[in-house]
């Protein structure tokens, strides 16, 4: 069996309250999915011995234990009991460290799968609450639809609108760490986005307003570990991007606008060895 996974765009972030005693933060997030994905090849073979054995042609993506495809395939042999190995091909394009929930997405495609070849009628709620332990991303995941995400991502509501421009993302050589940009949110001079106004822009394709309110909380503390982050902003405003943004925890810095011309300056400003990834994509 074998699926497409997603990568997903935080059109905005909001930071909505400092860490509870749970270190977790409570987000509101406005997400889509976009034509970045990585593939997952699951062959299930019914010899009893209840093995995992993954293969990546990223060599930098762990295969042991601690990779979640892994933990969703291990929860799901215990809840349900299955007597199947398993042997998982993961044809990785999302970049990792990039903000664009790339492991998350595995995750959850994962669940679907395993979900859809035993049969188990998962509804919803159980799909959530058996990866809201695993990955706070992995909620969203589950279908591929815009949405707003609130709590610790387990709180998802798919949403109507379309982002009909193309997007541009663009994503350094340097990743970022969730937890150290996490750490070092300074909660006296912190962005707060209007999720409102966001939404509701994005729901009748008003480009302006979005380009007016779209932030994300967590870029200056991005940017504190990571200088190559405010380097691609300023290059790509400087292109004349409308909007300009940064998805997730960073890096990935993804740009909009409604004239052609920004589509064509990016590729004299950005020089390709100084960054992973630089591709136009498209919401799903």
């Amino acid at each position: 069996m074998k699926e497409k996974s997603y990568a997903k765009l935080n059109i905005a972030l909001n930071v909505t309250n400092k860490v509870k005693p749970s270190k977790f933060h409570d987000l509101d997030m406005l997400n889509i999915c976009i034509n970045l994905y990585d593939i997952i090849d699951i062959k299930f073979i019914n010899n009893h011995k209840k093995e995992i054995l993954i293969l990546c042609n990223n060599k930098d993506l762990s295969t042991k234990e601690d990779n979640l495809v892994y933990k969703v395939i291990e929860k799901y042999i215990s809840q349900f009991n299955i007597d199947y190995s398993f042997k998982i091909k993961i044809k990785k394009n999302i970049p990792m460290q990039a903000g664009l929930g790339g492991g998350s997405s595995n995750a959850a495609t994962t669940l679907n799968m395993l979900d859809k070849f035993f049969k188990t009628n998962m509804t919803f709620a159980d799909k959530i609450n058996f990866l809201e332990a695993l990955t706070s991303d992995g909620p969203y995941f589950i279908e591929n639809k815009p949405a707003k995400v609130k709590g610790k991502g387990n709180i998802v509501n798919y949403i109507k609108g379309r982002i009909n421009q193309p997007i541009l993302i663009v994503k350094p050589n340097s990743g970022c760490d969730t937890k150290t940009i996490f750490s070092l949110l300074d909660y006296s001079n912190l962005s707060h986005p209007n999720m409102y106004k966001i939404e509701k822009a994005f729901e009748k394709n008003d480009f302006d307003t979005l380009a007016n309110y779209i932030d994300n909380s967590l870029t200056d503390s991005a940017i504190k570990v990571n200088a190559d982050i405010l380097d691609t902003i300023n290059r790509l405003r400087a292109c004349g991007f409308e909007i300009v943004s940064m998805t997730g925890s960073g890096s990935t810095v993804y740009a909009i606008s409604k004239r052609k011309l920004p589509y064509k300056l990016y590729k004299k400003v950005l020089n390709k060895e100084n960054y992973e990834i630089i591709k136009i994509v498209k919401q799903i």
